[in-house]
């Protein structure tokens, strides 16, 4: 397959940019991605004069996402079965367990976030539609994925991070997770019980496709202190039903997707 080196590097710019926080600068994005500082100038200016990017600072140099690549996550989202099947499920979902509900897709050992519905009181999380920074075994979402997965597949996804805690309540090691993803298998829900954000508890879910591959996961997430191993119970089950009669539209012929 033949590259085209002017096209990659755009790409790997805007990749960059994506992921980032805050407005970056020319010398910032040329050294990040060791292209050269007149090639990164030219690059961030065409994709400027476009609306993938825009100058968020003249004086400064700085740029940020535009309203193009917006554009594009929209029409993405748009186009997507699972996006457009889940929907109306989690809304229903909201609804049922008056708490924030997230749809996350595994990207690359890191979950992306496709959809969040939220309460009037919106909790105060990191989790924001796009890629997620934390890996995946400290999340019930990584966790809902990844015991649905083969051992393999785990293996590979969590080596890069090396079990680095997020809090104190966070997995330290492989085998703790291997007994984790166990439990989660056989209860139908994974649980994250403080590990990513000391101040959340979350309860999350599978979805299968027609094959019955794993495709994404669905969770609860609510403040720790209006939580008891009842109402945890209760949110498990809510989550797992919900993650059924979402599989099911997508072609699923299973009960329970674990």
């Amino acid at each position: 397959m033949t590259m085209n080196k002017s096209v990659d590097r755009a790409l790997e710019i805007l990749e960059y940019i994506t992921v980032r926080k805050r407005p970056v600068t020319i010398t910032e994005v040329s050294s990040a991605l060791n292209i050269p500082k007149s090639s990164t100038h030219s690059i961030l200016y065409t994709l400027s004069s476009r609306r993938f990017l825009e100058l968020e600072d003249d004086t400064l140099k700085t740029f940020k996402i535009g309203f193009k690549l917006f554009e594009a996550g929209v029409a993405y989202l748009a186009n997507t079965p699972l996006h457009q099947v889940a929907h109306p499920l989690l809304k229903n979902l909201l609804e049922e367990c008056g708490e924030t509900v997230f749809l996350a897709v595994e990207d690359d050992g890191r979950l992306l976030f496709l959809d969040s519905l939220e309460t009037s009181t919106p909790l105060h999380t990191t989790a924001r539609l796009g890629r997620a920074d934390s890996p995946m075994y400290c999340s019930g979402l990584g966790k809902a994925l990844l015991a649905a997965f083969c051992e393999e597949k785990v293996k590979r996804l969590v080596a890069r991070d090396g079990f680095v805690p997020v809090t104190e309540n966070t997995v330290g090691s492989f085998a703790e997770l291997k007994t984790e993803l166990e439990t989660t298998r056989e209860r139908g829900y994974a649980l994250d019980n403080r590990e990513a954000n000391t101040d959340l508890i979350c309860v999350a879910a599978p979805i299968r496709d027609r094959s019955a591959e794993p495709v994404a996961a669905i969770s609860i997430a609510t403040p720790y202190f209006k939580m008891d191993s009842e109402r945890i119970k209760r949110f498990g089950e809510l989550i797992a039903d919900t993650a059924v009669a979402i599989s099911r539209r997508l072609g699923f012929l299973g009960d329970r997707t674990y």
